[in-house]
């Protein structure tokens, strides 16, 4: 878990600094209590689904040519892009990506 990725995107306005670890994490700010380490986990979890997302996007964008009529082993393509388009409610950390087809 990356805890200065995580308090950067989501704590970004509070004071605190940053260790590898959440014992080490040292929340300074004293508006808002530390996050209890539970609560920096999902929001590691979410942040690695959005990561896992762009990455799914990026995939299908650079796929969108496969799906013209006239395209080499066209349906082997789309049932990969369908699987893409399946694949965040499938996974889970340590998950692969479908394999691409063969053109």
């Amino acid at each position: 878990m990356d805890f200065s990725k995580i308090l950067t995107k989501h704590y970004n306005e509070n004071a605190w600094g940053c260790g590898n670890t959440y014992e080490s994490m040292m929340w300074q700010d004293t508006t808002l209590s530390k996050p209890s380490k539970e609560h920096l986990e999902t929001l590691w979890n979410d942040i690695l689904k959005d990561e896992m997302r762009e990455q799914r996007n990026q995939l299908l964008k650079d796929s969108d040519y496969t799906a013209l009529p006239d395209y080499p082993n066209r349906e082997a393509w789309l049932d990969y892009r369908q699987q893409l388009r399946d694949f965040p409610s499938v996974w889970s950390v340590g998950v692969s990506f479908p394999t691409k087809p063969i053109s």
